[in-house]
C-alpha cells in the first residue's frame, strides 16, 4: 500500500502551511535586520574613515605651517598667515576634504601655536601644534667655525650656579653649551667649562682643564657591543656633570670608565643620547637693509658712530661724528623692536632699552660698555635683549670692558681674528688688556682674539633662546601636536 497516497487530514494541511509562513517571516525579519546591520556598519565605517580622514588632514593642516614658518624664518618676522584648503587632495588626486589653519606668535617667543581644523565628509577634527624656533646664533655661549680652536691659560666659560654637584642643572636645556665644528684644543691650564662642550672632531686639554657637564666630540666611537673605543678626549682632561644618568654601554650590569660617562657622540643626525651637528646662517644683507628702522644709515656707505641710550620703552641713538664721541650729530628714536642696518663700520657703546638688532655690512668696534638697561643689565627679558651682526669682525677696543647680547662675526674677508681684542681705542695695537665680560653669545667663523685680557668670563644668557631680537634667523621644530 502506497503511503504518500493517503489523504492527509486537513489539519495538518494548514499546520504545514502557517509554519512555512513563519520560517518566511523568520527568514525575513533575520535578513531586514542582517541588511540593517550591514548598512549601519557600513555608514559606521564611513563615518570612521572620514574622522581617519579628517584627522590626516588637520596634520596636513599642521606640516603646510611648519613649511610656511620655515620660509624666511627670521625671529619678529614669522609668516603667520592664515591657511586656507577649500580641496584637500589624497596623494592618489582624490579630493578629501577641506582644513584650515590659524596660527599665532605670541610677544615674540620662541614658539607659534598652530591650530589646524578639517573637515571630510562631515566629520570635523581640530588639533593644535607648537612649532618651536631654534636659532644656532642664539642657543650656543660660543659656536666657532673652525679646524682647531685654541683656550689659552684661566679661561672661564659659563659659571657655577653654586647649587648642583658640578654647578650645572640637571636639564641639559638649562646648561650653558657651545658649539665648535673643528677640535677644542686648551693649551694652557686652569681653564673651566660650566655646561656642555660639542665639538665635531675631538677635545684636548690636560688635567688641569675641567668641563663640568657633558661632552659630545666626533670622534667618540663604539664597537658593534656598544663598548667604547674612543672617547674624543685626550690629555687627561676630566668631563663630569655630578649626576648619575649615564649608560651602561658594556652591558655588564655596572657603570664604570670604561663606559664614558658623560661623554657622548657628535653626528650627522643625532639621535638617543648624541647630539646633531649644524652649520651657521651667513647674513643676509638684502633682509637686514629692506627691514632697516633708520633707512639713512643703509642708504650710502659711511662709517657710523652709535651710542645706545633708554628712552622711555625703548633705544634712543645719538650719533657722533668721530670714534671720540665728542661732537653729537643727530637722534634717532627706534621702536620696541628695531633692526638697526649700517652701510660701512659700526662703532658702538652704551645701553639697550628694548630688543635691537644692529647689522653692519663691514666691521662693528665695541668702544664702551654694550649692555642692557634697567635692574637686569646682563640678562635678557622680554623688555630687553641685542645682538650685533657684522659681515667682517668684531673688534673689543676698551682695556676693560663689557658686553651683552649676541655678537656674530661672519668673517667673510677671512681674517685670522675675527673678534679681535688687539686694537685699543685710538687704533693702536697692545698686547696686554685688563679685563673682559661677556653675557650672551660669541659666533665667528675664524679664531676670536681675546686672551689679550688678563681676565676674561663669557658668561651665559639662556634667555637668549627665548627672547631673541628681531631678525634672528630661526629653524622651525615641530614638537607638540594634540587633538583639540
Amino acid at each position: 500500500m502506497n503511503i504518500s497516497s493517503v489523504p492527509k487530514p486537513k489539519g495538518e494541511k494548514g499546520f504545514i502551511l502557517i509554519s512555512t509562513y513563519l520560517l518566511a517571516s523568520v527568514m525575513v525579519v533575520v535578513a531586514s535586520s542582517a541588511y540593517i546591520k550591514a548598512v549601519y556598519e557600513s555608514r559606521h565605517v564611513d563615518r570612521e574613515m572620514a574622522r581617519v580622514r579628517s584627522h590626516y588632514a588637520a596634520e596636513a593642516g599642521i606640516q603646510s605651517a611648519l613649511a610656511q614658518v620655515g620660509t624666511n624664518a627670521y625671529t619678529g618676522f614669522i609668516n603667520t598667515n592664515t591657511i586656507s584648503v577649500a580641496n584637500f587632495q589624497s596623494t592618489g588626486g582624490q579630493a578629501v576634504g577641506s582644513y584650515t589653519v590659524t596660527m599665532n606668535y605670541p610677544n615674540q617667543a620662541d614658539w607659534v601655536i598652530v591650530t589646524s581644523s578639517a573637515t571630510v565628509d562631515g566629520a570635523t577634527r581640530n588639533m593644535e601644534g607648537r612649532i618651536f624656533l631654534d636659532s644656532n646664533l642664539s642657543k650656543y655661549m660660543m659656536y666657532i667655525n673652525l679646524t682647531n680652536l685654541y683656550v689659552g691659560n684661566n679661561a672661564k666659560f659659563g659659571y657655577s650656579d653654586g647649587t648642583n654637584p658640578q654647578g650645572v642643572p640637571a636639564n641639559s636645556a638649562d646648561r650653558m653649551a657651545m658649539y665648535f665644528t673643528g677640535n677644542w684644543v686648551s693649551q694652557g691650564s686652569n681653564v673651566d667649562v660650566w655646561g656642555d662642550l660639542n665639538a665635531q672632531l675631538g677635545v684636548q686639554g690636560d688635567s688641569t682643564n675641567r668641563i663640568h657637564g657633558d661632552a659630545y666630540p666626533g670622534n667618540f666611537a663604539t664597537d658593534a657591543n656598544g663598548s667604547v673605543t674612543s672617547t674624543g678626549i685626550t690629555g687627561g682632561m676630566t668631563v663630569t656633570d655630578g649626576f648619575s644618568d649615564d649608560t651602561d654601554r658594556s652591558g655588564d650590569g655596572q657603570i664604570t670608565s670604561a663606559d664614558a660617562p658623560d661623554i657622548h657622540d657628535l653626528t650627522s643626525t643625532g639621535g638617543g643620547d648624541s647630539h646633531k651637528t649644524e652649520t651657521l646662517t651667513p647674513i643676509d644683507h638684502n633682509f637686514y637693509q629692506t627691514n632697516n628702522n633708520i633707512p639713512a644709515f643703509g642708504s650710502t656707505t659711511q662709517n657710523r658712530f652709535l651710542k645706545f641710550e633708554e628712552s622711555g620703552d625703548h633705544t634712543q641713538i645719538k650719533e657722533y661724528t668721530s670714534a671720540t664721541f665728542s661732537t653729537e650729530k643727530a637722534i634717532y628714536e627706534l621702536p620696541s623692536s628695531a633692526i638697526v642696518y649700517v652701510k660701512g663700520d659700526a662703532y658702538v657703546k652704551g645701553q639697550v632699552k628694548g630688543r635691537v638688532s644692529l647689522v653692519s655690512s663691514n666691521s662693528i668696534y665695541v668702544d664702551g660698555d654694550m649692555t642692557y638697561s634697567g635692574g637686569s643689565p646682563y640678562s635678557a627679558d622680554a623688555t630687553h635683549s641685542a645682538a650685533f651682526l657684522a659681515k667682517s669682525k668684531v673688534y673689543l677696543r676698551p682695556d676693560t670692558v663689557k658686553v651683552s647680547g649676541i655678537l656674530y662675526a661672519e668673517n667673510t674677508n677671512s681674517s685670522s681674528n675675527p673678534v679681535d681684542a688687539s686694537y685699543n681705542l685710538s687704533g693702536n695695537q697692545v698686547y696686554s688688556k685688563t679685563k673682559l665680560r661677556t653675557y650672551g653669545n660669541i659666533i665667528a667663523n675664524g679664531q676670536p682674539n681675546t686672551s689679550i685680557y688678563q681676565d676674561r668670563i663669557f658668561g651665559y644668557d639662556k634667555n637668549l633662546k627665548k627672547y631673541r631680537p628681531p631678525g634672528i634667523p630661526v629653524q622651525p621644530l615641530l614638537m607638540t601636536v594634540r587633538e583639540s
